[in-house]
């Protein structure tokens, strides 16, 4: 998949952005510059929700996206399109993808989508009949994920600053095995390896005649399950713990050394306050939301769902009293007959061609039933007109999916909730500490290691009281099986096949990683550059690991590596899966360096950049990729360079080409 261009309408800090992204296979590299604030990240976020939708809550949500600069100048409309190349069963094809957001009469924003391929076009919208938009969605869909899932976009998408902060101890292993699973697609296989094992367990409880043994084998299977949930929830709380420890961690040096810094302490303090803020801004706005949704639920669904079932009958009516209405356009009024018929009448007597006595009124009602035989009867004259305006305002109605981006905004909220506890924490103790002094922060500090050691401690006692029961439903299982069953049979074998799928992609694959991520790490990994001897990969990934070794033979401890080099590790394990992976997808990278340092930054510009990805687009300020060093090292591999500039008073920013005035060298 290769990004040939960007264009953004009046999103964020962009009012009209056209961005040329093409590269040549000889020059994979976008560099695109820009100063903090100066819309990198927003340029990010566009490309990223071109290609997989832009989640906006409210009304309030939407004009917060909209450019300032543009507002009262402008139709408030978003307008995000994404043109890109990409290969579907072999062959290769270009894409348009455009999604357009706007403001429907009830004020709340909807999306509308148009894909167009070869000359054929996908196109939806929030108004679109469910059963088409459902068809049209699904084929857009479809070709994005040939192209590169969402699920896998964070892994090559990503902001490398806020993924070096996830680099910690406490989850570094455990971001190794993500990858590998994502990214490897192995994720769908351990899927239904859970899935299979709890139809095993049902159907096995069936099977037990006695009542005893079900009440038995079940009483084993919920303790089973309950003491898993118990595991789950220590493995929270011991992230909890290893989250805190790592918040504290400068706090507690600073405290350990004696020095106090009481406006340092008092900024942390803002800055945890203002996110415990925003986070409970956004769950009110969340519950307004939802209580929007269902006041709103007749009028947004119920009825649209009605119209659409009713749009022919409706649609025949209309037309009826159209034609009719043309028809009487003709048609002479009561009052207008009896003139006429008047006039003519007395005309009649004057020249005698009438008798005298000759009355008006049975010729008016001779005329008016003429009248009706040559006009059309009205089926539906028992509805008056405020009725069928009623009718043709109801089939127009739009239908507004809501609950995507209610769905959306409930899993940011509960990511958010997640960590709340623990900042309401950090702030406690450190108000604490403003008045107590540094024994507060150590206190908190080490009583919070203790708690995590007994923590682990519990879950390997713990664990051990699973394995035996376990044991004693495996022998339950065992006892089941010497009578046969097929279906039985058939889903315990379940399990354990989905198990050998995931373990033999597993090892199909374990020595390309292995070999591939030692070439790599012994260019890119400053701190044991030339010196690591192999890539070791656990054959399973139940219990996955993964290992270096240093040519003196002893192990080099992964959670031992400074945050640079664990930085360099997961770069360097994406760029092998993604080498490996049944995509090929672009990279981008925003704060291109995150926490590195200034060896590890050298080996990255010369032996990794150029050889990443065959389209690499890097958002960088002059302190990340400097002009008067870094710049040179990567210009022959570099098929763009822009800059992006602020107007404050414009409230726009546009582009410029070259970096930061460097124009590129061809």
């Amino acid at each position: 998949m290769i990004i040939k261009s960007i264009k953004i309408k009046n999103y964020k800090t962009y009012l009209d952005l056209d961005l040329d992204l093409s590269v040549k296979q000889d020059r994979p590299i976008i560099l695109i510059g820009g100063l903090n604030g100066g819309g990198k990240t927003t340029l990010f976020e566009a490309i990223t929700g071109s290609l997989y939708g832009l989640k906006i809550k409210n009304k309030e949500h939407f004009r917060e996206l909209l450019n300032n600069g543009a507002l009262g100048k402008v139709k408030p409309e978003i307008s995000l399109e994404v043109t890109f190349e990409g290969f579907v069963l072999g062959q290769k094809k270009k894409y348009v993808l455009k999604r357009v957001y706007i403001l429907n009469p009830s004020e709340m924003p909807v999306e509308s989508v148009q894909l167009y391929m070869d000359g054929m076009s996908f196109i939806y919208g929030t108004a679109t009949p469910m059963a088409k938009r459902a068809e049209q969605e699904q084929q857009v869909n479809k070709i994005i994920k040939a192209n590169l899932p969402q699920e896998l976009s964070k892994y090559f998408l990503f902001d490398a600053m806020q993924s070096s902060e996830l680099l910690k101890e406490n989850v570094f292993a455990q971001i190794i095995k993500e990858n590998i699973e994502s990214v490897m697609g192995f994720n769908k296989y351990l899927q239904l390896n859970r899935a299979s094992q709890h139809v095993q367990q049902e159907w096995a409880a069936r099977r037990l005649e006695a009542e005893q043994e079900q009440e038995e084998y079940n009483d084993l299977c919920n303790q089973r399950d309950d003491l898993e949930e118990l595991q789950t929830q220590n493995l929270a709380n011991q992230d909890a713990c290893y989250k805190l420890l790592v918040a504290m961690q400068e706090s507690y040096d600073v405290a350990k050394d004696g020095v106090k810094n009481d406006a340092e302490t008092q900024r942390k303090i803002e800055g945890l306050e203002a996110s415990v803020n925003e986070t409970n801004e956004l769950a009110a706005r969340y519950n307004n939301q939802l209580k929007s949704v269902i006041e709103t639920l007749e009028v947004n669904v119920f009825f649209p769902k009605l119209a659409e079932g009713i749009t022919p009958e409706v649609d025949e009516i209309v037309r009826q009293k159209r034609q009719l209405l043309q028809e009487k356009e003709g048609m002479l009024s009561l009052e207008q007959i009896k003139e006429v018929t008047e006039k003519i009448l007395s005309f009649m007597k004057k020249k005698l061609i009438c008798p005298p006595e000759t009355e008006s009124d049975e010729i008016v009602e001779y005329l008016q039933r003429s009248q009706k035989q040559i006009f059309g009867e009205d089926k539906y004259g028992f509805l008056d007109s405020s009725e069928i305006e009623a009718l043709t305002d109801l089939i127009k109605s739009n239908a507004v999916n809501e609950y995507i981006a209610l769905d959306e905004m409930h899993k940011d909220i509960e990511a958010r909730l997640e960590l709340l506890d623990n900042q309401t924490h950090q702030i406690n103790i450190l108000k604490e500490s403003l008045v107590g002094g540094n024994a507060t922060i150590i206190k908190e500090f080490e009583d919070t290691k203790a708690r995590l050691e007994n923590l682990k401690k519990e879950y390997n006692d713990r664990e051990d009281e699973l394995k035996k029961i376990k044991r004693k439903i495996n022998s339950i299982d065992v006892q089941i099986q010497q009578e046969p069953d097929l279906k039985y049979d058939t889903l315990v074998a379940l399990k354990p096949f989905f198990n050998d799928v995931v373990d033999s992609l597993l090892r199909k694959k374990k020595e390309r990683i292995e070999e591939e991520m030692c070439e790599q790490l012994n260019k890119l990994l400053i701190s044991y550059k030339g010196y690591i001897s192999r890539v070791e990969l656990s054959d399973s990934m139940h219990n996955f690991s993964i290992k270096l070794y240093h040519k003196a033979g002893n192990e080099i401890s992964l959670n031992q590596l400074n945050a640079a080099s664990k930085q360099i590790f997961i770069q360097v394990l994406l760029k092998v899966l993604r080498n490996l992976g049944d995509y090929n997808p672009p990279v981008m990278i925003d704060t291109v360096m995150g926490v590195l340092d200034e060896q590890s930054r050298d080996v990255l510009m010369e032996e990794y950049f150029p050889s990443l990805a065959d389209q690499t687009i890097l958002l960088s300020t002059t302190s990340e990729i400097r002009k008067d060093s870094d710049y040179n090292k990567i210009e022959s591999f570099v098929s763009k360079s822009y800059t992006l500039v602020r107007n404050i008073e414009e409230q726009n920013t546009t582009v410029e080409e070259g970096y930061f005035g460097i124009q590129l060298n061809d």
